[in-house]
């Protein structure tokens, strides 16, 4: 498919829109450390990465179980029990005794954090959408965007926004790419999907039919994973030289 014939550009948020928020390994590595479960080295990234797998599958389980909604969101409760699974797959002790305190942590960085658009990026958006493309996000969360992309000052930029974070509907799977396609009125093949992880992002634009766009500047060790049919670019600014 040629680029121009692309009539509509859809997006992800995290890592290409906007910076990355959350160190999960960083708060985690802290935490356990400052509460005296044992020194900073003893949690190295691979570790904490490893023992998500346990938590992460019984999330999985549990959702895909209780056929839940496509915008279901996790209850503290399940994140507790997240937590618990996760501060046991890294062999802390007592475990059960700190999980709360655990969850409260990220309970605090959430109401702290700032999410901050890549700088250039409304700018970016704003010529895209100035040359008649309809303009979408597709973004794997359990949590609305809406007000995020509103305190942003690019929601009005926006035709279509799609969230999930739920197995079978979140990316890789093309749900949520050909839905905004549909509600663009445009074929998925007139469209091009930008984000900055090949096996959820790019993946997910090729099942969908859409021409995958890598965007580097947060991940650039992501380029060396992707094939000769995806597009590479550092910046959203590179959209509006090769579309």
């Amino acid at each position: 498919m040629k680029l121009s014939n692309i009539t509509g550009i859809i997006f992800d948020l995290g890592g290409t829109l906007f910076r990355p928020v959350s160190d999960m390994c960083g708060l985690t590595r802290d935490f356990l450390s400052e509460a005296g479960h044992g020194e900073a080295r003893d949690f190295p990234d691979e570790a904490i990465i490893s023992a998500i797998e346990k938590p992460d599958e019984w999330l999985n389980n549990y959702m895909i179980e209780n056929d839940v909604d496509i915008h279901w969101e996790p209850q503290r409760e399940h994140w507790i029990e997240y937590d618990r699974l996760l501060l046991q797959a890294l062999g802390v002790k007592d475990h059960e005794n700190i999980v709360h305190d655990y969850q409260q942590e990220w309970d605090t960085f959430h109401e702290g954090a700032s999410h901050e658009l890549v700088e250039g990026c409304h700018e970016a958006l704003e010529k895209l959408k100035s040359r008649g493309f309809k303009l979408g996000v597709a973004s794997n969360r359990f949590t609305d965007p809406e007000r995020l992309l509103r305190d942003s000052g690019i929601h009005h930029l926006l035709d279509v926004v799609e969230y999930t974070n739920i197995p079978g509907y979140r990316k890789p799977s093309p749900y949520m790419l050909v839905k905004v396609a549909a509600e663009f009125g445009t074929n998925p093949h007139r469209c091009v999907y930008v984000g900055n992880i090949v096996e959820k992002d790019v993946v997910a634009a090729t099942r969908a039919g859409m021409i995958p766009i890598l965007l580097t500047w947060c991940d650039p060790e992501e380029e060396e994973k992707v094939t000769s049919d995806t597009i590479v670019i550092e910046h959203i600014n590179d959209l509006l030289e090769i579309l």
